[in-house]
């Protein structure tokens, strides 16, 4: 949230910075690879897009003729630095919601949702589960291809991956909705083996999740969070350390919680 309420990109750092530190100690560089690199690539296309698309700012690094469609006319520093801070924002977003992914199960995910969203924490479970399995589906349509002396040749090839991974996935999500009406699903209250209590270290980390938006949003409030803005020149952000301390309570996980498998 603090990532998506500002537009300093100091602040977004911090933010990055945390979520990046959390899932490093707590899960794992090995595990974060695939991640990283999507990251990265949204990160990557953010910022070329924003570069090539807003053509304002006083300080131009070159120019292309203003009769080349689409991509005529000045480039700026202002506007690689603009979607430099967007991109910021983006990675910030998907770091802090990839935990729910790579350090929770998606049972976990659902038992953590009160009895009157239990819906709600199925579909978000079932979503969820749903890019590991078509990875593995990916994986293994293709594995079966190369056994059979399928080699990639283009994007007219990809059909032939693409077409049976759909489709595995399709009667996968079919099973599963099966599966789910066999046992029941929606016919009375959700029912749980066990309830994985709330430890100290978690109502810690929740407190200081907490602590961190809410002061966040009064130091808005009282203007030490100043904004930040690209155009028309470019200027550097400005940071308050009583700002940036309530962003460092996001690395109390690291400090709290030990490495989860």
């Amino acid at each position: 949230m603090i990532a998506l309420a500002t537009s300093n990109p100091a602040y977004k750092a911090a933010v990055v910075a945390a979520a990046f530190t959390v899932l490093a100690v707590t899960a794992g560089l090995g595990r974060m690879r695939r991640l990283l690199l999507g990251v990265a690539l949204v990160a990557v296309v953010d910022v070329v897009l924003n570069f090539v698309s807003a053509h304002l700012g006083r300080t131009v690094l070159f120019s292309l003729p203003d009769g080349v469609p689409a991509l005529g006319g000045p480039y700026t520093l202002e506007a690689l630095a603009f979607g430099f801070s967007g991109a910021l924002t983006i990675a910030g977003a998907l770091l802090a919601a990839s935990a729910f992914s790579i350090l929770l199960a998606p049972h976990e995910v659902m038992d953590a949702l009160p009895d009157v969203l239990s819906r709600s924490g199925t579909a978000i479970a079932a979503s969820l589960n749903l890019a590991p399995s078509i990875a593995r589906s990916f994986t293994e349509v293709s594995e079966a291809h190369r056994l059979r002396g399928w080699r990639p040749g283009g994007p007219r090839t990809w059909a032939e991956i693409v077409v049976p991974v759909v489709l595995t996935s399709a009667e996968g999500s079919i099973q599963l909705a099966e599966s789910m009406e066999a046992r029941g699903f929606g016919s009375g209250a959700r029912t749980r083996f066990a309830r994985a209590p709330l430890m100290r270290a978690d109502w810690i980390v929740i407190a200081s999740a907490g602590l961190a938006l809410v002061g966040f949003v009064l130091a808005r409030f009282l203007g030490w969070a100043a904004e930040w803005f690209a155009y028309p020149s470019l200027a550097a952000p400005s940071v308050d350390l009583r700002a940036l301390a309530v962003c460092l309570l996001l690395f109390t996980p690291v400090v709290v919680w030990r490495r989860r498998a």
